[in-house]
């Protein structure tokens, strides 16, 4: 499934079924020396772009996330119960559960 997905084939099965158990085996031994992953790759180019910026600039207060391509900055945000029930209000389909009343 990973090799498919390097190439952007989305149909796994019929890449595999299109090559050889030779060339299966010489993937997976090249997969296991030289992974191919999003984020692998990410960390790797931004680390190394963190320490070109570090050595041109100077400045010391950088580190990898801040070249990240993939990372996430959006910070979580706590709601309240009175919030969760108003969303959950819009919800087609669902059964709500709360206390009994009475």
């Amino acid at each position: 499934m990973r090799l498919a997905r390097e190439f952007r084939r989305p149909d796994w099965r019929g890449m595999l079924a299109e090559i050889s158990a030779t060339e299966f085996m010489e993937w997976i031994e090249f997969f296991g020396e030289k992974p191919f992953m999003d984020s692998l790759i990410d960390a790797e180019f931004s680390n190394l772009t963190a320490n070109i910026v570090t050595l041109i600039s100077g400045k010391t207060d950088l580190n990898m996330d801040d070249f990240s391509l993939l990372s996430d900055r959006r910070e979580i945000v706590e709601r309240t119960d009175d919030e969760l029930m108003l969303l959950s209000a819009g919800l087609i389909g669902g059964t709500r559960y709360g206390p009994t009343s009475g």
